[in-house]
């Protein structure tokens, strides 16, 4: 099985096993999680082994997203339609509209695309990324087709949170939560994916076993780099050394949007020092206070005070941890 490839998430691979073997998968499934867990890689190898049980090149190009893509145009609902990908028998819609909203354009040609068109022996797959972000009318347009979908079509939807869906989507699915794995089976897996095995287990702790992240973080030389920083910074922290937190904190007094990203991995890194990470300076109560500073500090520059008086501020208080 190709869901076989995602690491951990026993009782899910087992589950879905299960429905696959006897063909009774439900038509809907939602794949809950936070970023990084592979929800959207989760979901293609589902997709994958409902429509290609034997596997073969149209199963390997699912996984790797080469699919069909309903699109639409931000404020033309009739602007919608699917862009036939090398995989035809899968459709994928992902918000493209303001704040990654999806528009009703897509999801009315989706419909419009299953509906209208003849299916072949395999079936069809619908994967929908990240439904959180749906509002009400593509919701409703959703709808309309789960309710009462055309024969063979299963619909996968992925989401960070079951809370962020709406009620009416959340009701007709069936739910399974996504978890991180182990720091160190995330190190390993991470490392057979070309990863670096010293920043794989870096990386693993730091991100609490979520291999998204690590490999997203590992292939990203802007945000490997904010890492560093925010190693320095707990270094500083924990050597009670405000001096040299405010040096390395002042590169970003006319950068906000940058420093919200490097506290972010500075916090993060807290929250490894709080489980115990070797690869973080801070452990303890002294990783619990330099987390909750930071989170405080983030959330300053975020609602646009001024970054220089947050930024030293955050500096001299770390001298206090």
């Amino acid at each position: 099985m190709m869901l076989d490839r995602l690491a951990g998430n026993e009782t899910l691979k087992e589950s879905v096993a299960r429905m696959l073997e006897a063909r009774r998968l439900t038509h809907s499934l939602l794949l809950v999680g936070e970023p990084g867990l592979g929800k959207g890689f989760a979901a293609r190898c589902i997709a994958a082994d409902y429509l290609y049980p034997a596997g073969g090149p149209a199963a390997g190009a699912l996984v790797e997203g080469q699919c069909s893509k309903a699109v639409a145009k931000a404020g033309d609902r009739h602007s919608g339609r699917v862009e036939t990908g090398l995989v035809r028998e899968a459709i994928s819609l992902e918000g493209m509209g303001s704040g990654g909203r999806y528009l009703v354009g897509q999801v009315t040609a989706m419909r419009r695309e299953i509906f209208n068109t003849g299916l072949s022996a395999a079936g069809r797959a619908v994967l929908l990324y990240h439904v959180e972000q749906m509002n009400e009318e593509s919701a409703n347009a959703l709808l309309k087709v789960m309710e009462e979908p055309p024969e063979g079509v299963l619909f996968i939807l992925t989401a960070d949170s079951l809370a962020g869906v709406l009620p009416t989507i959340r009701s007709r699915c069936v739910s399974f939560a996504l978890a991180p794995v182990a720091p160190a089976q995330c190190a390993e897996y991470c490392a057979a994916q070309g990863v670096d095995p010293a920043e794989a287990a870096l990386l693993a702790e730091l991100y609490d076993g979520q291999i998204g992240t690590v490999l997203s973080a590992a292939q990203d030389p802007a945000r490997r780099g904010r890492v560093e920083q925010a190693q320095a910074l707990a270094e500083a922290a924990a050597r009670q050394d405000s001096y040299a937190a405010s040096t390395l904190l002042a590169k970003y007094e006319k950068d906000r949007s940058g420093g919200a990203a490097l506290l972010r991995e500075f916090g993060a890194l807290a929250s490894a020092g709080l489980r115990g990470s070797p690869h973080c300076p801070l452990n303890g109560a002294q990783a619990g206070r330099a987390l909750r500073l930071a989170d405080e500090a983030r959330q300053k520059l975020e609602r646009q005070v001024n970054p220089k008086i947050v930024l030293q501020l955050l500096a001299a208080r770390l001298e206090e941890t």
